[in-house]
């Protein structure tokens, strides 16, 4: 039986298909090859300077985008008519986020893990202090099919002049519930999926993991604090600590149930001096957007996220 789902506080719909009957490997996995050849996230082929690094030699590095879509020598004026733009002013960075190329994210261990987040939380902070930036935003992709043009593992971060739509809109509604109910939204949908029991996937102590009521991807998950935090650089060492193991814990999992799997994963933070909730979103990239998602911005999913969560469950280390 199919249903329509409406997301937790947005005004977005997924159909849930729960009768074609898929399983893991029903989903084919088409990736495709990237160039590994003289990698330039390599130390042997690096030739960008580095911004921030950690261990001596580097562990992890932060070197500027070569082809950034925002930078602050954009000169072009401002108009503000029926058309309207502004210069895109922004810093762009990539993560490298090991030395080694071969080795997968979900392979490090959690102190790494630990040691990328504190990076993430070192130039978020940063960027923020920057008069222009508005916002910080954190994401990585992993895989061709995901958007990925390098092999090596990396994320990339934009500091941008403006609050992109989906965070607005998630703000605007976590704040419009907030002034109803007198809490966070996100602490609600964790109160009631527990009750419901049937999508958290991890219950960690200052973390879950959570296979989203209306998810649009299929095995999509999110990983939030218990604790209201908004922003990265606002965690305990003890939660960021945390957060390193569960990620570790999710990523390794979807690639058991999925092996190979690409994927996006999206850090949602506060945009500056507002509220927010912060939380991870991670979308395997197994199915493609057609004519009916794109021509609606409404979704199907035909691997609904109960089925998923039982498979999650299954897998053992």
């Amino acid at each position: 039986m199919n249903d329509v789902r409406k997301h937790y506080f947005l005004d977005r719909w997924v159909i849930t298909s729960s009768n074609r009957g898929k399983r893991p490997f029903d989903f084919e996995i088409r990736e495709v090859n990237i160039q590994k050849r003289n990698c330039p996230f390599c130390p042997g082929g690096l030739n960008q300077p580095i911004f921030y690094k950690i261990g001596e030699p580097w562990r992890i590095a932060v070197i500027p985008n070569k082809f950034p879509c925002v930078s602050n020598e954009n000169k072009v004026s401002r108009r503000k008519d029926f058309f309207e733009s502004f210069p895109a002013v922004g810093f762009h960075e990539v993560v490298i986020e090991n030395s080694e190329h071969k080795v997968k994210f979900e392979d490090f261990s959690e102190k790494h893990i630990k040691d990328i987040l504190d990076v993430f939380s070192q130039r978020t902070k940063s960027h923020m202090s920057d008069k222009s930036v508005q916002y910080v935003s954190i994401f990585k992709n992993k895989g061709a099919l995901a958007g990925a043009s390098i092999a090596h593992s990396h994320s990339q971060i934009i500091a941008l002049p403006v609050v992109p739509r989906l965070i607005e809109s998630e703000r605007r509604k976590m704040e419009e519930y907030s002034s109803m109910f007198g809490e966070c939204i996100f602490e609600k949908i964790y109160k009631e999926e527990k009750k419901e029991g049937k999508r958290i996937l991890i219950d960690s102590q200052k973390f879950y993991a959570l296979a989203p009521y209306s998810s649009v991807f299929v095995g999509e998950t999110w990983i939030l604090p218990k604790r209201h935090v908004r922003t990265l650089f606002e965690l305990t060492s003890t939660e960021t600590q945390d957060l390193a193991k569960i990620l570790k814990q999710v990523l390794q999992t979807l690639d058991k149930i999925f092996p190979g799997l690409p994927y996006n994963l999206a850090i949602h933070q506060a945009p500056k001096n507002r509220d927010f909730h912060l939380h991870f979103e991670i979308y395997p990239r197994i199915s493609n957007f057609a004519g009916f998602e794109l021509s609606n911005d409404m979704y199907i999913n035909s691997f609904p996220p109960e089925e998923f969560t039982e498979e999650f469950r299954k897998v053992k280390f």
